[in-house]
């Protein structure tokens, strides 16, 4: 266990297995934001399963307020001194004990109900059913049940309408400042085109990649490979295909890198199976450069009416939103991207941390 000044009460405690440089995926960027902007009464609970693995004091966001332990060691967190306990993920379920339940307020922030995608009709967690326990069991323990978007809620609602009362949204936000819009451009050359997230099946990079065959223009994927076996179909696509001159990987990119990948790109595309809400949208926007992206979940509330958007599910919509970006003038797309810059003001930090303060006063009031 490491204790960085952790204190012995807080208001609300954060437990999470992901934040700092421990990221998967959007989730560590929403924890690393509620981080930066804590108050005085706010903790965070890192788990992690690196019991024979040193873990890294320098690649938390910050040296206060944060305690880190093993999954074995989270039946210390029964002992916790706090009024509401905030689980993120469904496998920290275990957390959740009797005690727990019935002395403090306990909030699951459903960053994503755990499906297949697409979720299959007779069984929508696809016979995985120690998820489908774990997901369960903190539903229904949970006195409050937070979703990321209304296409979030709407799935879950779905499968449990029991749920309903209890649900609410709160989107995603992202520190915004006026001179952090750092690559706004006049004119866009319309030929590199980049992906960056995890390696996954449902972040549709396959079905990226097979749309750039029939596009005059360069695919550049930033991404760790996390699963080795989609990888390997992603490179035996691209042998087969003779793509090797148009789709470059380049390798998992944050700080530094990332700013730099970004800055390479004339436009990003998110093209993603299923979004439950998409801070990639959100970090492109912020970044001022164009996107060409998936309206498919949470996406859609954040992008609205914007132009360059498609159905994933639909192949050939991809290559004709793409040559319709490149056929476009840059008047009009810089016309694009100053409405993203408009919608972007709707997912600021500061709303988002006013409403969970706003939830956190109504728990403790009920």
């Amino acid at each position: 266990m490491i204790n960085l000044y952790f204190k012995t009460k807080y208001k609300v405690v954060h437990i999470t297995n992901e934040i700092g440089n421990y990221v998967i995926g959007g989730m560590g960027t929403y924890i690393n934001e509620l981080y930066k902007h804590r108050d005085g009464e706010t903790g965070f609970i890192h788990i992690h399963n690196n019991a024979y693995t040193d873990i890294d004091i320098g690649s938390f966001p910050g040296f206060y307020d944060i305690l880190s332990m093993t999954y074995d060691e989270g039946y210390k967190i029964e002992d916790l001194e706090c009024d509401i306990v905030v689980i993120h993920f469904y496998e920290l379920a275990f957390c959740v004990t009797e005690k727990i339940i019935s002395s403090k307020k306990v909030v699951y922030v459903i960053h994503s109900v755990p499906l297949p995608e697409p979720p299959p009709k007779d069984d929508p967690f696809g016979g995985n059913l120690n998820i489908k326990q774990n997901f369960e069991y903190m539903c229904e323990n949970a006195h409050q049940l937070i979703c990321v978007s209304y296409a979030e809620r709407n799935r879950l609602l779905n499968i449990y309408p029991q749920y309903d009362r209890k649900t609410k949204v709160i989107h995603n936000g992202i520190t915004l400042a006026f001179e952090e819009i750092k690559n706004k451009r006049t004119a866009h050359k319309k030929k590199i085109f980049g992906y960056i997230g995890r390696m996954d099946y449902r972040k549709g990079i396959l079905e990226c990649i097979k749309a750039f065959k029939d596009i005059d223009g360069e695919l550049r994927i930033a991404c760790a490979n996390n699963d080795p076996y989609y990888f390997s179909t992603l490179l035996q696509y691209i042998e087969a295909a003779n793509m090797n001159d148009k789709v470059r990987f380049m390798g998992w990119c944050m700080g530094a890198r990332k700013d730099s990948f970004l800055n390479s790109l004339d436009a990003l595309i998110i093209p993603s199976l299923y979004e439950p809400f998409g801070y990639v949208v959100v970090e492109g926007m912020k970044w001022g450069i164009p996107i060409i992206s998936s309206r498919n979940g949470g996406i859609s509330e954040i992008i609205q009416d914007y132009k360059y958007q498609y159905d994933a599910y639909e192949q050939d919509e991809l290559i004709d939103i793409i040559k319709l970006f490149q056929k476009d003038s840059d008047e009009y797309i810089n016309k694009e991207v100053t409405y993203l810059e408009v919608q972007l003001q709707n997912f600021t930090v500061e709303k988002m941390i006013e409403k969970y303060v706003e939830t956190w006063r109504e728990l403790l009031e009920s």
